[in-house]
């Protein structure tokens, strides 16, 4: 029997196999750059043709992106808050803070700690929040500074 046809007259599919070679335009999830270094050189300049952004170094990681999506503990934390605290805006328009302000909020130093890093500018020139969103952070922090007193006059002592 010749490979590629049997008994029923049905065309066996051979060029179908787990070892075949990839396409140059179709990226491989499983050693992208293995792939990219096995490439020739080409003198065309197109996208397809581009190494991977990170190179040749076997070592490149790149990091992974923050998840700009509000979290289920996120609504939550927002739900527990009165209504006039709650900062909607600051959800709506940067939601990746919002998570972290969630999981900080039983841990008074860390949710202090954060918040002085959102409202003060220690790396100069940056271009801060838009209004509404800085007058929700810091009725969040004074309403935070109310409900934890004892943590506030502490942290102040410590300073001094």
């Amino acid at each position: 029997m010749q490979p590629g046809i049997c008994r029923g007259a049905a065309l066996l599919v051979i060029d179908m196999s787990v070892y075949r070679t990839l396409h140059r335009g179709v990226p491989s999830e499983v050693n992208v750059s293995a792939v990219a270094r096995r490439r020739p050189e080409s003198t065309s300049s197109t996208t397809e043709d581009a190494t991977p952004v990170g190179g040749d170094d076997a070592g490149f990681v790149r990091k992974a992106a923050p998840n700009n999506q509000p979290f289920p503990a996120t609504f939550k934390w927002i739900a527990s808050l009165p209504r006039e605290i709650r900062p909607l805006a600051l959800l709506q328009q940067f939601p990746r803070i919002a998570n972290m302000l969630a999981q900080s909020w039983h841990d008074a130093a860390a949710f202090r700690e954060y918040m002085f890093d959102l409202l003060i500018d220690r790396r100069g020139g940056r271009q801060g929040f838009p209004q509404d969103v800085r007058a929700e952070l810091l009725r969040l922090r004074a309403y935070f500074d109310h409900i934890d007193p004892l943590a506030h006059t502490v942290e102040r002592q410590s300073h001094e």
